[in-house]
């Protein structure tokens, strides 16, 4: 590793801490919806660092959107159940 992908790591890794940071805090402050809604675009944001950082996945295309689009598809299910269950009364 060289010292300037190390040091993109770092910020990458500083930035996951501080992304769950926010998680947590919209969980504790923020309404049921709302939290919801801000976590899973946490999470969208934590999944994507990772694949392209951590997984150096960042000059496979295929294998990149493959992984982060299966992270987009389970929130927009989540967020899809919550709706449902806000306006079905549950």
């Amino acid at each position: 590793m060289t010292h300037g992908s190390n040091r993109q790591l770092l910020r990458t890794w500083l930035a996951l801490i501080a992304l769950t940071g926010a998680s947590v805090a919209a969980v504790r402050y923020a309404g049921g919806t709302a939290g919801l809604a801000l976590v899973l675009s946490f999470a969208l944001f934590k999944a994507r660092l990772v694949v392209l950082d951590f997984m150096g996945l960042r000059e496979q295309a295929a294998m990149r959107r493959a992984l982060v689009g299966w992270c987009v598809l389970l929130a927009v299910s989540a967020a899809a159940k919550a709706v449902l269950a806000t306006a079905l009364g549950g």
